[in-house]
């Protein structure tokens, strides 16, 4: 999950590599001997094992897309030379990580729970502008690219089913040059400017009422220097009131900071405060980039709010992990081929759905971790992404509250 904090630099010589070539592998690409101890993980969380979309209760589900690039090497370059070599390596990777084909295989696991209500994080937005003149603002409108929310949207229609984005909100924002073109020294002639938008959206079911969408960005964040300019990385969180079955709940979508344990923890704290005079149930999904099994910071607090975490309801002894070590889908080789990883690594669970209701129970809890088996991946062995989704079922309690302090 490093991957935001550098993710200027990522659009940087977005021609220079231009392969597009995959390759499978039956081993995976730079995994310790602990990660491959691991690597069992993907076996659990009772795979599809929901009640049917026409046995009743309130359906959720959470997803993080993954952006689809990994900077580490960005990270350890020691010359400029080596960083320019990183940087297009990164960006040849987002090529070849594939998103309108992932976004097929995250439609077909959102297909499998059909639910009522989804929150979704890293619905990147990549564009580019060119030409582009380093030394003038640019002038040639974005073009996009990839544009993560409608790739999706576009795939759930092949499944039959229309979902409509809800809430949004827009986090970090962040562009670079990319070289296009070189004289016979290699120095670049021409340039494309290269722009990484990413949010989180929720998702309804057509059909699902709602209304009241609301949307922040949290005041704690990451600042930044990009490429010598001053910059952040942002998180955020929104939020809709909806209605199913004559329930009505709040629900908020969030991806809480993975780099810092402090900005994450006073980022759960804000949007604690902000949840604490609702009077509908609440619930409340994301990446909360803290170990629910661990009882990391974060965790704790929101547990400590009134939050019940829906998982060990459903599944008191299975970790239901959803996240690991390794960032993405693959890793590239020496000659910039990305190979993907014949199976994901969890060691954490991180991606959560939790609910605070009225004075009664919750009742009738199901719960099952999605995309994490080998017939989830692509045509050409992708992962859908490098979280598992988690997705629920259950009645929400009658009672309504009003939560105060």
């Amino acid at each position: 999950m490093k991957r935001l904090a550098f993710l200027g630099v990522a659009a940087v010589l977005a021609v220079a590599c231009q392969s597009d070539r995959i390759t499978t592998s039956s081993t995976d690409a730079g995994l310790t001997a602990t990660d491959a101890a691991l690597a069992a993980s993907h076996d659990a969380g009772f795979g599809d094992r929901l009640p049917s979309p026409w046995s009743g209760g309130l359906r959720v589900m959470t997803y993080n897309l993954y952006l689809g690039t990994n900077l580490g090497p960005i990270l350890t370059a020691q010359t400029q030379e080596e960083f320019l070599i990183a940087a297009a390596r990164a960006y040849a990777e987002l090529q070849q990580t594939d998103f309108p084909a992932r976004a097929g295989r995250i439609a077909a696991q959102l297909a499998k729970v059909q639910p009522d209500v989804v929150g979704l994080q890293e619905v990147g937005l990549w564009s580019v502008s060119t030409p582009y003149d380093p030394t003038q603002p640019p002038l040639v409108p974005f073009a996009v690219q990839y544009d993560f929310l409608q790739l999706v949207l576009d795939s759930l229609r092949t499944h039959h089913l229309r979902y409509t984005a809800a809430s949004t909100v827009w986090t970090s924002d962040v562009s670079a040059p990319a070289p296009t073109a070189f004289d016979a020294s290699g120095a670049p002639t021409a340039f494309a400017l290269v722009r990484f938008q990413d949010r989180d959206v929720i998702l309804v079911r057509s059909g699902v009422r709602y209304r009241h969408p609301a949307h922040g960005v949290y005041q704690a964040y990451i600042p930044l220097t990009l490429l010598g300019t001053s910059a952040g990385l942002y998180r955020g969180w929104c939020s809709i009131d909806a209605t199913v079955d004559g329930e009505t709940f709040h629900f908020v979508n969030s991806h809480l900071e993975a780099e810092s344990p402090d900005v994450n923890y006073l980022q759960a704290q804000e949007l604690v405060g902000l949840l604490r005079e609702v009077r509908d149930p609440v619930v409340w999904v994301g990446d909360f980039n803290s170990d629910a099994n661990s009882g990391a910071p974060s965790y704790a607090l929101a547990t400590a709010a009134g939050f019940t975490d829906l998982w060990p309801l459903a599944h008191p002894h299975d970790p239901g992990l959803t996240n690991g070590p390794n960032d993405g889908v693959g890793a590239l080789d020496a000659s910039g081929v990305l190979v993907p990883y014949p199976s994901l690594v969890f060691d954490k669970r991180i991606d959560l759905v939790l609910v605070r209701g009225g004075h009664g129970r919750i009742h009738d809890v199901h719960a099952a971790i999605f995309g994490n088996q080998p017939g989830d991946r692509t045509a050409t062995g992708l992962w859908p992404s490098d979280h598992a989704a988690v997705g629920a079922v259950f009645d929400l309690p009658k009672e309504h509250f009003a939560y105060r302090r």
